[in-house]
């Protein structure tokens, strides 16, 4: 019974937490100013998690992160066509030097388009 209660506390504390919806799909989206964007912009999910990306406009789209040298790197294996459902990106744990989990945001944009931007935050599982 004890640990019962002390999974449910955890369980209220943790959504307590968590002010962004959790990750499970992104929609790539017109707004009605005719700007494209991802919705939501940001996102929680849990190191693991599987996040996609639904495209509902009329254009490609290719989501993913500049390095630090400038290079982009794609989520995902081919740009996002018109109306589809991308595959599923899967952001990895990171660990610390004590061997940890650690919380991270991954800010990401679309290749095509650089003003649309958005941000995943990676916490770790429990």
């Amino acid at each position: 019974m004890r640990a019962f209660v002390a999974a449910l506390l955890f369980a209220v504390f943790a959504q307590g937490q968590i002010s962004r919806p959790v990750a499970g799909r992104i929609r790539i989206e017109r707004t009605a100013s005719g700007t494209t964007r991802f919705a939501p912009a940001e996102i929680v999910a849990w190191a693991g998690d599987q996040i996609h990306w639904f495209n509902n406009t009329d254009e490609f789209h290719d989501p993913g992160i500049l390095n630090k040298d400038g290079v982009f790197v794609a989520f995902l294996e081919e740009p996002l066509a018109a109306r589809a459902t991308s595959g599923v990106f899967s952001p990895l744990a990171r660990i610390d030097k004590e061997n940890k989990m650690i919380a991270f945001a991954i800010p990401y944009l679309c290749r095509r388009h650089p003003n649309e931007k958005g941000s995943i935050q990676v916490i770790p599982t429990p």
